[in-house]
């Protein structure tokens, strides 16, 4: 999985959120999305890592990887959790950007995917 369309995306997504947080005098708002989306963007490079290395090796384990992401999830959400409550209601923007994080990923990767279906119809 190559990050830098996604990272691109974030950050333009982040650019956007910026401004429009700004225009309506909510810049912590638009900062936690920013954080938000690097959750986001962090999570998808952790990811890759587990992911590269749970198939390098001979048998790969389903345990390992689920253990991996479920860790790697609880962290991750905790942090947030954190953020979102210390810093209400301006908080949620770490959640927007997480989701918008999540967005991007899918699009990202299924949209190549249903190129590549199309290409051999």
């Amino acid at each position: 999985m190559n990050l830098r369309l996604p990272g691109i995306i974030s950050i333009v997504a982040g650019i956007i959120a910026l401004m429009v947080s700004g225009v309506l005098d909510h810049l912590v708002m638009g900062l936690l999305i920013c954080v938000g989306l690097a959750l986001g963007l962090l999570n998808m490079w952790l990811v890759k890592g587990a992911v590269l290395r749970v198939t390098a090796q001979v048998h790969p384990s389903k345990q390992q990887m689920a253990m991996s992401s479920a860790s790697r999830l609880l962290v991750i959400t905790a942090f947030a959790l954190m953020i979102g409550f210390l810093l209400r209601p301006d908080g949620i923007g770490v959640f927007v950007g997480l989701a918008i994080s999540q967005v991007v990923l899918i699009l990202t990767t299924t949209v190549p995917a249903l190129k590549g279906l199309r290409q051999q119809s």
